[in-house]
Formats: structure tokens, sequence, C-alpha cells
């Protein structure tokens, strides 16, 4: 009883909050697509870091299934080598939740510089700069009159322009990525003037692949995330097994995310405080030029939104010439 009290009380306070700070999420959030060979979705940096070719992902997460208007979102990017040195891309991104929704892009510009002996070998620095936006929608239209200065009845939109930095290391199986997003903003904001003083989030990530057998690699890492508006910081350590048959790779994993500062919420008038940690299971398939993922997540501990774990699909063609193949299990790059 006392933990469907937490959940129920935190439940109705994560609506509130959500509310009320509606404007604040103008970026696209941090989820486990970034593992399915996919930073470029974290790092600019990892802009066209595979040498040659294109790659797309296109991805699909959905919440709490058999709710009516259920948390969603879609995000389609394409990131290519351009020249030797360079590297573009894009993403684009549509996240709803509800009466809000948000739609975000950006453009990526990337340099590499190498110092490989040969195409068999890997040793880049990366540096990389996007450029975005985002626009949000709040739509109150459906909502009863009231006294809260915050509903107006009418369609609420704000939007924000950013400049992110980053920085990447690839060395054969070890990489290493440090990203800071929103070193420039600009936007709109009626509710949250200290997310506008303070809007920088630090991303960085590590991880290495042991070949245990010629055909089977382990990939731990850990993602460190530091948001400066909210001041609390997440911890992602995760492991990947990869196997190879052939030309096809498969890869199981999990992921937890933890949170290193407390919640506090009430049960009754008891107060009580847990860190948010989430769980993550990982698997997936690359054939030839296709990759295909799935990903789904759970809350733990006693203080819970729902009961219920999200879901997130990842679709992606990789158009690669063939000079470039370090190992039939290499996944950084």
């Amino acid at each position: 009883m006392r933990f469907k009290s937490l959940s129920t009380t935190f439940f109705w306070s994560f609506f509130v909050l959500c509310f009320c700070t509606a404007k604040a999420q103008f970026r696209m959030p941090v989820y486990k697509d970034y593992l399915t060979d996919n930073y470029y979705v974290l790092h600019p940096a990892m802009a066209g870091a595979h040498y040659e070719g294109l790659k797309v992902r296109t991805s699909y997460r959905t919440q709490w299934l058999g709710i009516a208007n259920a948390p969603a979102m879609q995000t389609l990017n394409a990131h290519a080598r351009v020249g030797d040195k360079s590297g573009v891309g894009g993403l684009f991104f549509h996240d709803k939740n509800g009466f809000q929704s948000q739609l975000g892009f950006q453009g990526t510009y990337a340099h590499h510089i190498n110092f490989y002996r040969g195409r068999d070998e890997v040793n880049q620095i990366s540096f990389g700069l996007s450029v975005g936006g985002s626009f949000h929608r709040h739509d109150q239209s459906s909502f009863k009159p009231t006294n809260d200065p915050q509903i107006t009845g009418n369609d609420v939109s704000t939007s924000s322009m950013y400049a992110d930095v980053g920085f990447t290391y690839n060395y054969m199986s070890l990489y290493a990525h440090l990203t800071i997003q929103n070193l420039v903003f600009v936007g709109n904001n009626i509710t949250d003037q200290v997310l506008l003083n303070n809007p920088k989030r630090l991303l960085a990530s590590a991880g290495n692949f042991f070949e245990i057998q010629p055909s089977w690699a382990l990939e731990p890492s850990v993602l460190v995330d530091y948001i400066e508006y909210v001041d609390r910081p997440n911890i992602d350590i995760n492991l990947k097994s990869h196997h190879s048959i052939r030309e096809t790779q498969f890869w199981v994993g999990s992921s937890y995310r933890k949170g290193l500062t407390s919640t506090l919420t009430t049960n009754g008038t008891d107060p009580f405080s847990e860190p948010f940690s989430q769980l993550t299971a990982l698997l997936g398939m690359k054939s030839n030029q296709w990759t295909f993922s799935y990903a789904y997540t759970v809350g733990i501990g006693a203080i819970k939104i729902n009961n219920s774990g999200f879901h997130q699909f990842t679709l992606g063609i990789d158009i690669l010439s063939d000079d470039y193949r370090p190992t039939l299990i290499r996944g950084i790059l």
C-alpha cells in the first residue's frame, strides 16, 4: 500500500510539473537509442566518423500502451563523410505528450583528424558543431476556464535556437565523447527564467570493445548526463554482447540509468525520497546494410510514474563503400 500511495502521489506531482514547465522541454530527450550504433544523436563530432558513406537512422518510441494520447516520439537522422576530413549530418524529431507537442531539427558539421596507418586501423580525433531549433505547442483549447494565469484556453507556442559543440576520440576498440549542448541558447520561455540563465547540458561517454573470440565481443560503456538548469546528474552503465555469424551481427545488452540526486515526494504526510532509476533491455541485428534494434525500458524502485514500460524501435540503413571494414563485430563507428 505504501508503494502504491507513493506511485500515485508521484504521478500527480509529475503531471503538474510537466504542465507548469511545459515550455522548459526544448530539446530531444536522451533515451537509449544512442546504444544502437547511433551516437550521433548525442555527439555532433560523430557526424561522418565512419570514414565513408551515409548512415541513416529512424526510431519510434511509445509509452503507456493502451492509453489514449500516450507519449510518443519519432526521430530521423542521417550523417555522412564528405572528403577525407569533414562530416555533415542532420536530425529531426517530433515529441508528443498529450496536449503538448514539440518539433525539432538540427544540422551538424564535424572535422576529423586522422592518424591511422591504414584503412584497417582507427586513430581519429573529431570536433563537431550542431546548430538547431525547436518549436513547442501546448493545446489548451479543450481546457475548462480557470483563474490560473498559465491557462489561457488557446494554443501556447514557444521556440528556441541553440548551438552544441563536441569532441570525440576513436582509437581501435576504444572511444570517448564529450559534448556541451546549448553552449549558445536563444529562446522564449514564460514559466522558467532559470532555464534561460543556465541552459547547458553536459554529455560525456566512453566505452571499449573487448574481443573474447573472433566472433564475440563485449562492449561496456558509460554515459554521464548533467543538466545545469535542474542540477541533476544521471549516469548510464551499459553492457552489450556482440556476436557475428558470417555477414550478420547480433547484439543483446542492458543499460542501467541512475539519478545521482533524490526525488522528494510524500506518503500521506511523511516525506519520502529516492533516486531516479531505470533498467533497459536491448537487442538488435545488422545484416548487410540494414540495422534493427529494440529497447524496452522500465522504471525500478518505489517511486514510479507508472508500472508499464517504454518501447523504442530503431531502423537504420548504412550506404557504405567496401573500402573500410575494420572487423565484423566493430560498432563504434
